[in-house]
This record gives structure tokens, C-alpha cells and sequence, in this order.
């Protein structure tokens, strides 16, 4: 039963995000909305932010799935444009609350963790150990591009197709991973 209340206050929050900004969305609208006590609310998220980054996580996980290494980045980053797209309401909701600042920094965050995964495979592939710096500082490049390129395209009302969008994200980038990594190994074996 505790699950089930779960599924149905994240369901209802989303039917609301959908149809209203996250700044005008309050946790006692969310249990009206599903007929829940607001103690169940309390139950299972901590307030209204903390429901949106568990939604967010848990759909984008699902429609990434497995593709989150080195060989299927490419296949998780089209699923994250077409959740985006498919989900378009809620994420201009987001996009335009006062929340925005906390909830760029979490995506910022979840990109980190991703991208850090991918760097290592690259790394141990090439069987090469960076310095931390080195390591963080191209995440950090790869996460300011991805995230950015991801921001502008929702913004701009995600017209173009996200297929055409990681065509070109691909010209941009192509090889830039392995080449930054090897770069960053020579220049420290110098």
C-alpha cells in the first residue's frame, strides 16, 4: 500500500506540472488532487522540491535505462531529449520557477555522476590515470556543454528533433573525450 500511495502522489504531482508552474503547486493541492492525507505526503518526500527531483530521477532513469557508458551515451542522451520533449509542460513549469536555481544544480549533479562514469571507462580503455583535477575538469567541460545545449534547446521550446540535435552534438564533440584524456596524459608524462 505504501508504494502504491507513492505512485499516486507523484502521479497527481505530475498531471499538476503539467498544467501549472511548480511555484503555484502546493503539497495540499497534490493530496486533494489524489484524495491523500498531507501526512502521506510527509511519508514518502520531504516537501515539493524533494518530489520533483524523485520523479525527475526515477522517469529519466527509466527512459535511459542501461545506456550510460562510454559505448551507449549516445542512446541515454536521445532518451533524456525525447523524456524532455515528451514531458515539454512540466519541464517549462520547472524551467520558469523560482525553484530553477536548486534544480539546475541537481541536473548538474546527476550529470557529474554520469559523466564521471563514462570518463573512468574512457580512461580504462585507454589505460591511462589522470589527476583528480584533470578528471573533474573535464566533466566539469563535458557537464557545462551537455547541460547547457540541453537548457537552450528546452528554452527555445524544443522545436528541433532531438535526432538532429545529437547529430550535431556529435560533430562538435567527436572524439573529444579520448582526445582530451590522452592530451591531459601526455601533457602530465612531459
Amino acid at each position: 500500500m505504501k508504494r502504491v500511495a507513492r505512485t499516486v502522489l507523484m502521479a497527481a504531482f505530475k498531471e499538476l506540472l503539467a498544467v501549472k508552474s511548480l511555484d503555484k503547486i502546493t503539497v495540499k493541492e497534490i493530496c486533494e488532487q489524489c484524495n491523500l492525507h498531507r501526512q502521506t505526503f510527509y511519508n514518502h518526500f520531504d516537501n515539493i522540491l524533494d518530489l520533483f527531483k524523485t520523479l525527475f530521477y526515477e522517469d529519466l532513469a527509466r527512459a535511459v535505462g542501461p545506456n550510460k557508458t562510454l559505448g551507449t551515451w549516445q542512446k541515454g542522451f536521445l532518451a533524456t531529449l525525447n523524456y524532455l520533449r515528451n514531458n515539454a509542460a512540466m519541464i517549462i513549469n520547472v524551467l520558469h520557477s523560482s525553484y530553477w536555481p536548486e534544480i539546475r544544480a541537481y541536473c548538474g549533479t546527476l550529470s557529474s555522476r554520469l559523466l564521471d562514469r563514462v570518463i573512468g571507462e574512457c580512461m580504462e580503455d585507454l589505460g591511462v590515470q589522470l589527476e583528480e583535477n584533470d578528471r573533474r575538469f573535464i566533466v566539469n567541460f563535458y557537464r557545462r556543454a551537455f547541460n547547457g545545449l540541453i537548457i537552450d534547446w528546452a528554452r527555445e521550446g524544443m522545436k528541433e528533433e532531438p535526432e538532429l540535435v545529437l547529430k550535431k552534438l556529435l560533430i562538435m564533440i567527436r572524439g573529444g573525450i579520448t582526445r582530451a584524456i590522452t592530451a591531459f596524459h601526455e601533457e602530465k608524462n612531459k
